[in-house]
């Protein structure tokens, strides 16, 4: 007797669902959460557990090590521009933090630290209070020709 035969349809143990990238359009695809491609994002869940084609390891490594720099421009290039990459990325965001806007407050902490200040507020004008971004205005010095 097979698993397979036990449970219906594909085991979702060692994978998570993500979405990905395809010739420009928005695909599902897994993570593999372990085996031997663990980390590494595949298109079949079955993908996670098969054996490793050696053969085939090999002369993806010598062509990655060959073009390495033209791929990274490349692919940086497409990340940073392409539509699907901006919408995948927004896709692959958890919901719960999407729902409850913690996801923009994390995103502003771990940048640099710098406050805004709001344009036109009036500032309270107490005696002896020092008063700090209201100018007074200057009276004009050119003479008003009659």
């Amino acid at each position: 007797m097979k698993v397979s035969e036990i449970t219906d349809g594909i085991l979702t143990e060692g994978i998570q669902q993500i979405w990905g990238r395809q010739k420009g359009k928005v695909v599902r695809k897994f993570r593999c959460t372990s085996g031997s491609r663990k980390g590494r994002i595949v298109a079949k869940p079955e993908t996670c557990n098969a054996a490793k084609n050696i053969g085939s390891m090999i002369t993806m490594k010598k062509a990655r090590r060959l073009r390495n720099p033209v791929l990274q421009v490349k692919s940086s290039r497409r990340k940073r521009t392409g539509v699907a990459s901006q919408r995948i990325a927004s896709l692959n965001k958890p919901l719960s933090q999407k729902r409850y806007g913690k996801a923009v407050a994390r995103r502003k902490a771990l940048g640099k630290k710098s406050r805004i200040k709001p344009r036109h507020t009036r500032v309270s004008l107490k005696k002896g209070a020092p008063q700090r971004g209201l100018k007074k205005r200057r009276k004009s010095t050119r003479k008003k020709i009659k």
